[in-house]
């Protein structure tokens, strides 16, 4: 891929016909302190550029061939940065028009007078120097940008573990839910054919989905017997706690649907909104899934676990009131290869607890 010259070494193509014409050129730019490489045509004007690409072009309009003007064109389009002037016949009343609308950037006319082709190259030449030296000054915001963005996550990172570790801390029950659930939802995901950019996404939301609970007392969550009805709507406020815990931090309006949905149900009776169907977000009913999976296979403060078989058997049972059965069906599908640890050992889910 050509490169254009360094400013200070400035290179020009000349392209022109006349072979008197493109020997002045050539020795006034040389005079001028600028790099020269001559063209007789447009087609050997274009491959110089390929080969050694320059900031300027001067060109004459008639030539044979090609031409001119389908000169400025194609250098217009592969490279808009190049600055173009043309030379042009007086005797053309159509030339300036049909220069400007080709992308010229100044056109002459010939005879050339020097001192204007001159002054027209330096202008050229520190228009030149200028954007350098912006994209350069660019280049270095970007990386700074880049390595403060780096900074900004790591800390932001580091910031939601501390959130993870600090809530599952408050209820030893639930010791890594968060992970498992996380794990469990990329799983799906993969079977789902869910894009990165949704993995991504959901892979913070299931981490993040019960971040809320930090807002909800100890003594609730660590009850041994069945909640009050008091007591279970201040479990159900996590999720709204967690969204508004997260609005200041994470601005991905998908993540924060998520984490507020993932107790939403199919048939509307869920909260903390009364979603019903596809107003439930796709990545909250994915959540949704994987939640009570994981909840049902862990032991709690007030019951022993299930087994994989029997959770697994709970989901379908529930799927078109409480989840989307297309989620049931794929999970199920996915569950039944996975292993779980049991004794220090791992065995396929569908040979324990038979």
């Amino acid at each position: 891929m050509p490169v254009i010259d360094d400013w200070a070494t400035m290179t020009v193509t000349v392209v022109d016909d006349e072979p008197v014409v493109q020997d002045v050129l050539v020795r006034a730019a040389r005079s001028w302190n600028y790099d020269c490489q001559a063209a007789a045509t447009a087609e050997q004007a274009l491959a110089l550029l390929e080969r050694r690409l320059t900031p300027i072009v001067v060109t004459d309009l008639r030539m044979p061939g090609q031409g001119g003007i389908w000169l400025v064109r194609e250098v217009r389009r592969r490279w808009p940065e190049v600055a173009i002037i043309v030379l042009t016949a007086g005797q053309d009343p159509d030339a300036a028009r049909q220069c400007l609308e080709a992308g010229a950037d100044q056109f002459f006319v010939k005879p050339v007078k020097l001192d204007e082709l001159r002054h027209a190259l330096e202008r050229m030449r520190l228009d030149y120097q200028q954007r350098q030296a912006e994209a350069r000054a660019r280049r270095r915001l970007e990386r700074i940008v880049r390595r403060q963005t780096l900074r900004v996550r790591q800390t932001f990172l580091s910031a939601i573990d501390s959130l993870v570790r600090t809530m599952e801390e408050r209820d030893a029950y639930t010791a890594g839910h968060s992970l498992r659930v996380r794990t469990y939802s990329l799983l799906l995901a993969q079977s789902l054919g869910l894009d990165d950019r949704q993995r991504r996404e959901l892979s913070l939301a299931a981490k993040l989905h019960d971040i809320g609970k930090v807002g909800v007392p100890e003594a609730i969550l660590n009850k041994p017997g069945p909640l009050t009805l008091a007591e279970t709507m201040e479990v159900r406020k996590h999720p709204v706690i967690g969204e508004r815990i997260l609005r200041s931090i994470i601005r991905n309006c998908y993540v924060l649907s998520a984490i507020r949905g993932h107790h939403e149900r199919i048939d509307g009776t869920g909260y903390p909104d009364g979603l019903k169907g596809t107003q439930i977000p796709l990545l909250a009913r994915v959540i949704a899934v994987t939640d009570c999976f994981d909840a049902l296979t862990s032991a709690r403060a007030y019951r022993a676990p299930l087994s994989p078989t029997q959770a697994l058997e709970s989901l379908q049972a529930s799927a078109g009131t409480h989840f989307q059965p297309e989620l049931v069906r794929a999970f199920v599908e996915v569950a039944r290869g996975l292993p779980l640890a049991r004794g220090g050992r791992h065995e396929p889910w569908h040979t324990l607890h038979r």
